[in-house]
């Protein structure tokens, strides 16, 4: 992975329309944390579930004063002009599975047969794992976890055959459409607060359990139970009921990484051409300074390894089918 600025649950039912009020206990109290709000969700031909995300503005990026905040973080003013329906967790691995079955694709990792893995300290590199892929990351995983080892390429056919399969448009995420559904309305480094010891029951992350198996970045001062991936929705979902929004597994978005601009912006994209694609969200190998809800990750578009995966936004009216 490389960095600017830095060293190296479900619900099952069928598809349709729900109202589900967010309880207080899921909120963090405080100045700048927003209350609960009633959410409105949608349930697609693969169970995964949905939240209607409004549109609104906020502050992208990371003030001077947060605590290892990266300089890659420009705080600016964006605005979201039309709502959206975001995945409340990550694709699961069961899901990506029948992706895969009813299409025939393979991932990069599968056919080169082959997947990062550990980061290597003694040589400063990530480690091949020679048969690794989703199916195998290196570790026990169920069917109710992310799916890792995906690349953006692999992401993004993963969208392509949902929209062909239910004649809807889904994609990945701008990084600023991300970053707004992570704050969910708040302004705080975490989406639990600013300090990185109330996290726990929050994320999964590299924590007291995993600061001996994973060296490379500082870990939280707490224990989440978990080494490697969790079941999707196993933490507290932030106060717009979205799970996993930070840790778990790293998510892909849909731009190339650029730097932020200095003044606001409007439904940003991203520049039309790069080399690295922008990676957010933290994952079960970081600590507190790369699980922040402005830190801006990036790699290869090629680029699979353990920690790595996504989620998909969709576009529109679910109730609409928008592609012939």
């Amino acid at each position: 992975m490389k960095w600017r600025g830095t060293a190296p649950a479900r619900l099952l039912i069928c598809a349709g329309f729900a109202v589900a009020a967010v309880c207080g206990a899921q909120t963090n109290p405080g100045p700048t944390f927003p209350p609960a709000r009633p959410l409105e969700t949608w349930v697609n031909s693969l169970h995964m579930k949905f939240v209607r995300v409004p549109a609104g503005e906020f502050m992208a990026g990371s003030p001077d004063s947060e605590l290892e905040r990266s300089t890659d973080e420009t705080q600016h003013q964006v605005k979201i002009t039309k709502p959206f329906w975001l995945a409340s967790t990550h694709v699961t691995v069961g899901q990506f599975a029948i992706f895969e079955k009813e299409s025939g694709y393979r991932t990069l990792a599968e056919t080169q047969s082959w997947a990062y893995g550990v980061w290597n300290d003694r040589e400063k590199k990530w480690t091949k794992l020679n048969g690794s892929s989703w199916k195998n990351p290196g570790f026990p995983q169920r069917d109710d976890h992310p799916v890792v080892c995906v690349n953006w390429h692999d992401a993004t056919a993963f969208c392509q055959w949902l929209s062909a399969k239910e004649g809807r448009k889904y994609r990945l995420p701008t990084e600023a459409e991300w970053e707004y559904a992570c704050r969910a309305g708040g302004t705080t480094a975490y989406p639990w607060g600013n300090n990185p010891d109330d996290g726990k029951g929050w994320a999964n992350c590299s924590d007291r359990t995993t600061a001996g198996q994973f060296s490379l970045f500082p870990a939280f001062n707490w224990s989440d139970g978990y080494i490697y991936t969790s079941p999707v929705a196993t933490f507290r979902p932030n106060a717009w009921g979205l799970y996993d929004m930070i840790g778990n597994a790293l998510q892909w978005c849909g731009d190339w990484f650029a730097t932020y601009p200095a003044g606001p912006v409007v439904d940003p994209h991203g520049p039309a051409t790069g080399k690295e694609r922008v990676l957010r969200g933290g994952s079960f190998i970081y600590g507190p300074r790369h699980c922040r809800c402005a830190f801006r990750g990036r790699n290869s578009p090629d680029f699979e390894n353990f920690y790595v995966g996504f989620r998909v936004l969709l576009e529109g009216n679910p109730g609409v089918k928008t592609i012939p």
